[in-house]
């Protein structure tokens, strides 16, 4: 494999696909830990424990148990300072939008059969980084890595309530996806090389070469089931199936240029999203506590071990993310019959391994474990405000660099990161 092959069934293998998903959150691997600031505060821990409109989204089944007709309307600042070999990202700041409808015509959380509407838009996953120094690297050829992905995934679907203990939901989910990268090279005079080299052979010309890509958008469509069980006054359990998202190809209408992966005017690739499955246990020891914990199970290995590619130097780009194991526990504790306040705690093992991490340098996806924190303040009956943060402790990880692809960047990659995520959301009841 000549030099124009090697240099990227590394880095661009994350460069293309840095971490799909609406622009670098509070994330297990790509995905948001939460949607909007209840679960955010929660720590994603919802899926048997309905907070409001934007469970549509988490588990369809929760609709059916929210007491009126809801609206949810909100956001989010997500700051992910990241470093790489001492060098920090240019891009540090990201606004993730959400908001969800829910229509109950009972008008009430009441186990007589109905069907509870409900629609949903949010920022789900995704990355960006922005890496600009002349010694990036350490050594390697690489000294530019930018990219920016954003996701968005819109439910719209139902939930029905056979009676007072069980419902079943089920919704469609279009998602939108989004991205643009480019990647610079400074490759050195051959003549300061051993010219009997292998790893020198095929390369190109000296001097500074870029690869670029315009943002190119594609569509998708999965579709989300799930399951409320009230057992007892006490406990309920959720389970919840989320498909495979199949997204259209990405595709870049470009010129090859001075590049050194661009080889042709039509670049295309697929980012389709992994399938998880999801179960959720909540406990309600008195009526104003409640505790739940879930485990999630989401299938990267599926989608993020080779991704094919065409109208580049690489036929795939080898990521090689594991499959993740998501653990949370969260709880909400209604203090004052205007006040409920929320904890949380997630973890997940990050998908990249050591030897795999110099190719995912724009994909560092490796933050592991969350706290959070939030509240709800109830103005009126009808409308309450809900804020939260969330923290993701900085992780640390370094990775040895094989020796055919030291002269692009470098003998080893570390990286290192931490996330803080402000949101805030408004409900009004009808």
């Amino acid at each position: 494999m000549g030099i124009r092959k090697k240099l990227f069934s590394a880095v661009l293998a994350a460069g293309l696909v840095f971490g799909v998903g609406s622009t670098s959150f509070a994330t297990n691997g790509y995905y948001m830990i939460g949607t909007g600031a209840k679960s955010l505060g929660m720590a994603g821990a919802v899926v048997a424990n309905p907070q409001d409109a934007s469970t549509i989204i988490q588990n369809p089944a929760g609709i059916a148990w929210l007491p009126n007709t809801m609206f949810d309307i909100g956001g989010a600042v997500f700051m992910p300072p990241r470093k790489m070999n001492g060098h920090d990202s240019d891009s540090n700041v990201f606004v993730v939008p959400a908001a969800g409808f829910a229509y109950n015509k009972m008008g009430c959380n009441c186990g007589t059969p109905h069907f509870v509407f409900g629609m949903g838009m949010y920022g789900v996953s995704g990355m960006g980084v922005d890496w600009d120094d002349n010694k990036l690297t350490n050594g390697g050829m690489l000294q530019k890595a930018y990219s920016s992905l954003q996701m968005m995934e819109m439910s719209i679907g139902g939930a029905y309530r056979f009676n007072d203990k069980l419902s079943f939901g089920f919704a469609p989910v279009f998602v939108y996806q989004a991205l643009q990268m480019e990647f610079g090279w400074v490759v050195p005079d051959v003549g300061q090389t051993n010219p009997n080299s292998h790893y020198y052979r095929k390369m190109p010309a000296p001097g500074v070469h870029t690869d670029s890509l315009d943002t190119a958008s594609a569509y998708g469509i999965g579709f989300d089931a799930g399951l409320v069980y009230k057992i007892n006054d006490m406990w309920m359990v959720g389970l919840v199936y989320k498909s495979k998202r199949y997204m259209q190809k990405l595709e870049w209408n470009t010129v090859p240029g001075n590049g050194l992966m661009i080889t042709s005017d039509d670049v295309k690739m697929r980012l389709d999203m992994p399938q998880q499955v999801a179960l959720g246990i909540n406990f309600r020891p008195i009526e104003q506590l409640r505790i739940e914990t879930d485990i999630r199970w989401i299938n990267y290995h599926d989608v993020m071990n080779e991704v094919d590619v065409s109208g580049m130097a690489v036929p795939s780009w080898n990521f090689h993310w594991d499959n993740q194991w998501v653990f949370a526990i969260g709880t909400s504790y209604k203090v004052l019959p205007y006040l409920t306040l929320r904890t949380g705690f997630n973890y997940a093992k990050d998908p990249i391994d050591d030897d795999d991490l110099y190719m995912n340098i724009v994909a560092p996806a490796i933050v592991e474990t969350h706290a959070t924190f939030g509240f709800t303040y109830n103005i009126t009956k009808s409308f309450d405000v809900s804020f939260a943060y969330v923290h993701a402790f900085e992780h640390d990880q370094t990775g040895k660099v094989p020796q055919q692809y030291q002269p692009m960047y470098g003998k080893e990659v570390e990286i290192k990161m931490h996330q803080d995520t402000v949101a805030a959301q408004v409900s009004y009841v009808f």
